[in-house]
């Protein structure tokens, strides 16, 4: 019998879960405190938060020396549900042990297939909410990425059935696309789970080497990736724009609009700061020869901060920029996060799946941004309040 998890049960007022049996006593912490001691393998807690991630860690002792530790990060159930963004409620349970990582999620309604990605690559479209992987080496970190989709009829999100309507209406007048496509919401999911090796550190090791995290940096950019991007008013004399002209890449130096935000933990005060800038919108006539130069303001970019406790610090950040030559709808993303200094976050937002969106993040004080969540966009003729979001939400377990 392998020493796994056998069960996690949420209800509103406690969070419980099983493990097999395979003998000694066992240890359960959370968050770095001991709360268990025993043989019985089963425990429950009702002390908690909706929404917040909490992290528990099994050991089994056998003649005074852990032999064997099970770590498990969920959060608790929430009953109201967040409907301008659906992922940003749902409770996401992420299991490491030596032989597997398990992942489970709540079920997002009438969605009936998920397609499971892990560093990048596709590995199996799965009808439950939940997925088991074995193939692992704990000296390995990886990322998983979970994407489903779901007709906007089917939302529960405000002015669904309306927007559901204009989503159809537009595909019908927009041949480059359809009337489905444009009324199907997608969810995209991630998590990072760090090297295993390290996560399965016995608590008293952990104690000995706490990780803290001086600071974070989060950079989220828009850009347009083709050099020439067609005008879809076919009335307007302004023909085409000029893109950006680049693939995925954080220091891309064209873009629509890019976002810094810095979080130093490691200074008076722990102060957020941000940087936003908007790039040049420059229009060409059919024979793209120029004709107009301007840049829309920043204006509509702002950041709130927001305070849970100490050492745990993040944002909500809106974002609305327009196309200063043309009567487009805007570019409009939003995000909110918490970012620990102990070293675990938790990201979530939605936007118009156009242009290309681009989020990066530095854990540390260091330069080398990871990617967080690329999306290529569906061209502009998605950028209107009638389409479909895209929902994602972004959290690891190191």
């Amino acid at each position: 019998m392998l020493f796994e998890i056998k069960t996690v049960t949420h209800q509103p007022d406690q969070i419980s879960f099983t493990w097999n049996d395979v003998g000694g006593f066992y240890n359960v912490y959370k968050d770095g405190k001991h709360l268990y001691e025993g043989s019985v393998p089963e425990f429950q807690d009702d002390e908690f938060k909706s929404g917040k991630l909490y992290h528990y860690f099994i050991e089994r002792v056998e003649n005074n020396q852990v032999v064997d530790v099970i770590a498990l990060q969920t959060s608790a159930f929430a009953e109201e549900k967040n409907i301008e963004n659906p992922l940003q409620s749902l409770v996401m349970t992420t299991i490491v042990a030596k032989t597997q990582i398990a992942l489970s999620w709540e079920k997002i309604k009438d969605v009936e297939a998920y397609d499971i990605y892990r560093d990048g690559e596709f590995i199996e479209t799965v009808d439950t909410n939940r997925y088991i992987d074995r193939n692992i080496d704990v000296d390995k970190p990886y990322v998983y990425l979970i994407r489903s989709r779901r007709s906007l009829r089917k939302s529960g999100e405000r002015m669904a059935s309306m927007k559901s309507v204009l989503s159809n209406v537009f595909g019908a007048l927009n041949p480059a696309t359809s009337q489905s496509e444009t009324a199907i919401e997608t969810f995209t999911t991630v998590k990072l789970v760090g090297t295993l090796s390290k996560i399965l550190q016995p608590m008293n090791e952990r104690i000995q080497e706490p990780e803290t995290v001086d600071q974070w940096k989060l950079r989220y950019t828009t850009f347009l990736a083709d050099e020439w991007v067609r005008n879809p008013n076919p009335l307007s004399l302004n023909h085409f724009f000029k893109g950006d002209n680049r693939d995925f890449d954080p220091n891309g130096e064209g873009f629509r609009t890019r976002v810094n935000i810095v979080l130093a933990y490691d200074e008076k005060g722990e102060p957020l700061t941000f940087t936003k800038e908007v790039g040049p919108s420059i229009a060409y006539d059919h024979l793209k020869r120029f004709r107009e130069q301007a840049k829309a303001s920043a204006d509509g970019i702002s950041l709130k901060r927001t305070d849970h406790k100490k050492g745990e610090s993040g944002f909500y950040l809106t974002h609305s920029v327009g196309n200063p030559l043309a009567a487009a709808p805007s570019i409009d993303y939003e995000v909110t996060a918490v970012f620990k200094r102990q070293g675990t976050f938790d990201m979530a937002g939605y936007f118009d799946p156009a242009p290309h969106h681009e989020i990066y993040l530095v854990k540390g004080r260091g330069d080398r941004w990871r990617p967080i969540l690329q999306v290529e966009s569906r061209g502009l003729a998605f950028m209107s309040d009638a389409i479909a979001y895209h929902y994602w939400r972004c959290s690891n377990f190191e």
